[in-house]
């Protein structure tokens, strides 16, 4: 005998279970009671007799199926409720309390399986995100290759530069007779500047004798201007 439980077709907006029947011809034909038993404990859902009919197969029969539903209220499998005249059969729900508890034991493992994978998987993709955040810091080798370019524009630049100011320094370098004529002259400007201004002080002091305010009033009112004031700073040769 084999049983297959399948989904046949709605009724009254309830889902119902079909479970289709055959025997082959070397087996014996299963009771009706155990094929009611596993079609309710499969379905696990109140039924009434018609829908139970329907879902076990009419083949077995509207009576053979009700008996055997009372038989199974009776050795406390199912339980029956009335609702008007209807009679509403329903398995007990402690009838399969052990294997629920496997169920959901296997189902607790597996799920803690799964989160173990999934942190795991999460921990991997953290990481490639932070290697390719890294990396898209990275610069591309066209882009190296360009400043690169760009690197070597400015040495030649900066070469050019240098050998053109080389060239203007040995064009400009000044031989010792040269430098010996502008120390001279620096030497006598630089006499003829403390003459002249010591000639001028001595002016001022002279004038001071008989002016009746400070030094630095009589600059202001002759117009004088003095090396401060002109920011004049020279380092003279003595």
């Amino acid at each position: 005998m084999s049983v297959v439980i399948k989904h046949l077709h709605e009724r009254n907006d309830s889902a119902l279970v079909m479970v289709h029947v055959s025997w082959s011809r070397n087996m014996s034909k299963p009771s009706v009671v155990k094929i009611v038993q596993e079609f309710m404990l499969k379905a696990n859902r109140p039924y009434a007799i018609n829908d139970v009919v329907d879902g076990c197969g009419k083949d077995l029969g509207k009576s053979a199926i009700q008996k055997s539903l009372d038989s199974l209220v009776d050795k406390d499998i199912l339980i029956m409720k009335m609702y008007g005249k209807n009679k509403i059969y329903f398995p007990k729900q402690n009838t399969n309390t052990a294997e629920l508890k496997k169920d959901v034991f296997l189902a607790k493992q597996k799920l803690a399986q799964v989160r173990q994978v999934l942190k795991s998987k999460e921990n991997q993709l953290s990481e490639m995100q932070t290697k390719l955040r890294s990396l898209s810091k990275i610069k591309t080798v066209a882009q190296l290759e360009e400043e690169k370019e760009n690197l070597m524009d400015d040495i030649r630049n900066i070469n050019e530069r240098l050998r053109h100011y080389e060239a203007q320094e040995k064009e400009a370098k000044l031989s010792a007779q040269d430098v010996k004529k502008i120390e001279a002259k620096y030497a006598n400007v630089s006499t003829a500047y403390r003459k002249r201004k010591r000639i001028c002080t001595d002016m001022l002091d002279a004038i001071l004798e008989g002016y009746p305010k400070t030094k630095k009033a009589l600059i202001a009112d002759i117009g004088l201007e003095t090396d401060d004031d002109v920011g004049f700073k020279i380092e003279l040769k003595r």
